[in-house]
């Protein structure tokens, strides 16, 4: 197995799950590959791959040379961003996860500066619940990942804690009940907890994280959840907060998802009396494994993002 082009052939057909498309992603004709792989299960004496139909499904022989390959592959992507670190250049591949929160809200400002300061590093984003995020670093299809930091880990898993994030009561820029907006800020408040309660509610399911760390919030304040008007109940936070911008109510946010809207005065922030809910995050990365040189770049970058945001809520509060 000393031909590359046909091990590489084997596995972008495995990953792709189809001869045609595995071509183009090689920029290979289809019976080329075809030819690499049949010349690769001659050579070792036993089929890697079941054509059914248009379908193709590894062979328990199949799964364990894709699994060696890959990880033969990954070492060699790593000995050249090693050499090419020698030069003063930091480039590879990085494939970063996270759930929708760090995606949509966190990510964003780190990976442009990390872009900007390496350019040559091929960056790609995978969105998943966090439980798959922790299996996807601890097999090494993730660099790193980003989860609430309440997330069980392994303990081979290493963490990077991120920012406490408060979670702000929102609203619309004009919504009967609440006082018209004072300007001048991105906050206003407090908001009197019985006013809140009299006012209808656009909330995550029950299942998200969010609104669990805010109904904890409620209960140490001494008021139950079954309290809130909930007019509507939606699926992610993004979707919440458009119906907030709509004017259907109040709802709930992390103050990065939302500091945009707040600025061009499309929403309106409050804290609750008496109450106080945030969430925390933190990027994983595979405690065993060394970090080669784009992501010990990016893990730098990371802490000092870190340490500027800690900085500027000190300042804000």
């Amino acid at each position: 197995m000393r031909d590359f082009r046909k091990i590489e052939a084997f596995c972008k057909v495995y990953e792709e799950g189809s001869f045609s498309r595995a071509g183009e992603a090689l920029f290979l004709s289809q019976p080329t590959v075809s030819a690499h792989v049949i010349a690769l299960e001659k050579e070792l004496e036993t089929r890697l791959l079941d054509r059914v139909g248009r379908t193709v499904l590894p062979t328990p022989a199949g799964e364990i040379l894709y699994r060696h390959a890959a990880r033969a592959f990954a070492l060699l992507d790593e000995a050249r961003a090693e050499i090419e670190a020698l030069a003063g250049e930091v480039t590879g591949e990085m494939l970063l996860g996270g759930n929708p929160v760090p995606i949509r809200c966190l990510l964003p400002g780190v990976l442009a500066r990390f872009s900007r300061e390496h350019p040559r590093v091929r960056l790609g984003l995978t969105m998943a619940p966090d439980e798959d995020l922790c299996r996807m670093v601890l097999k090494g299809e993730l660099t790193a990942a980003f989860v609430g930091g309440e997330t069980a880990r392994d303990q081979d898993l290493a963490a990077h804690p991120l920012p406490e994030e408060e979670i702000l009561v929102i609203a619309p820029a004009r919504m009967e009940g609440l006082p018209d907006a004072p300007g001048g800020g991105l906050r206003d408040g407090p908001l009197g907890l019985e006013q809140a309660l009299g006012l209808p509610w656009i909330l995550p399911r029950l299942h998200s994280a969010t609104r669990r760390a805010f109904e904890h919030a409620l209960r140490l304040a001494g008021c139950s959840p079954r309290l809130l008007r909930s007019r509507l109940e939606v699926d992610g936070a993004s979707t919440a907060i458009r119906y907030v911008e709509a004017g259907l109510g109040l709802g709930l946010a992390l103050r990065p998802c939302v500091e945009d809207a707040l600025e061009r005065g499309v929403l309106r922030a409050f804290s609750l009396q008496g109450v106080r809910a945030s969430r925390r995050y933190a990027c994983l990365f595979h405690a065993r494994r060394a970090l080669f040189p784009a992501a010990a770049a990016f893990l730098e970058i990371l802490r000092e993002e870190t340490s500027r945001r800690e900085s500027a809520r000190a300042v804000r509060e």
